[in-house]
């Protein structure tokens, strides 16, 4: 048996929508198209696996082969990031590569999230939750670098007790963005009736997308780059410098 070093593929699995945005390399939604070019066949049907996971394991003579977490099955040939239009070969690749999003390419445009959005520079986008400690703290970090970012903040329900105040908040950023933002900013509760039939499509969409994200908490940060940071970061600034000043991981307008 040959010595191998692996490393955790993390797969969106609560939701059957992200495969088949995944495939079309569009935003989700998209209808499933040609995954390896203009060139290649079509998808003609998809099967769901009994597979929750995958191990990228690279052995010694430098094969990059696939396990499932629970060692049920091993995938060996050609694999290809989709969201990066990219061919893995290695398993250096294969982890820079899954600490990105590039979400120009995945065509995601946060404003369709409501996104909320304070600053001018690059974008950074954020999925905060009302009711985070982490995200409020996060938040206080935010208006000494709003002259550098352009910070795009994504109310996201984490917890049930927040659902009520995220349904509030992107009710009220349909009519006024610029009150929705003061409430995140200032952690104020809207009056749970602002909610009536209005703020659960946008709501839905950003649940759906952190979950094709694989945002597993918040604050869940994607920086102008495309890196991607679960939880405050120590050094916020520092963080979003290492990426430089413009990259893939802007979108949106």
């Amino acid at each position: 048996m040959r010595p191998v070093r692996i490393v955790w593929v993390l797969l969106a699995g609560a939701c059957a929508a992200p495969p088949l945005a995944a495939w079309s390399g569009v935003a989700p939604g998209a209808t499933p198209g040609t995954p390896l070019g203009a060139d290649a066949p079509a998808i003609r049907r998809l099967a769901r696996l009994p597979i929750q996971g995958l191990q990228a394991v690279e052995t010694t003579d430098g094969q990059l082969l696939y396990v499932s977490d629970n060692g049920r099955y091993l995938i060996r040939g050609t694999a290809y990031d989709l969201w990066h239009g990219a061919e893995l070969t290695s398993l250096a690749q294969e982890e820079d590569l899954a600490g990105r999003i590039d979400l120009k390419r995945l065509k995601l445009d946060p404003a369709d999230l409501g996104a909320l959005a304070t600053g001018t520079g690059p974008t950074v986008l954020a999925f905060v939750d009302p009711h985070c400690p982490h995200c409020a703290d996060l938040l206080a970090d935010l208006p000494s670098l709003t002259a550098r970012y352009r910070f795009r903040l994504i109310p996201l329900p984490i917890g049930t007790e927040s659902q009520a105040a995220v349904l509030a908040l992107h009710c009220l950023a349909s009519t006024d963005p610029a009150v929705a933002l003061k409430a995140l900013f200032e952690h104020t509760d809207l009056p749970p009736g602002s909610t009536t039939g209005c703020g659960q499509g946008t709501a839905q969409r950003a649940l759906v997308t952190a979950q094709l994200l694989g945002v597993r908490g918040t604050p869940f940060l994607i920086a102008p780059d495309g890196r991607l940071h679960q939880g405050r970061p120590g050094d916020l600034a520092g963080w979003l410098a290492e990426g430089g000043t413009a990259g893939a991981g802007e979108g949106g307008q």
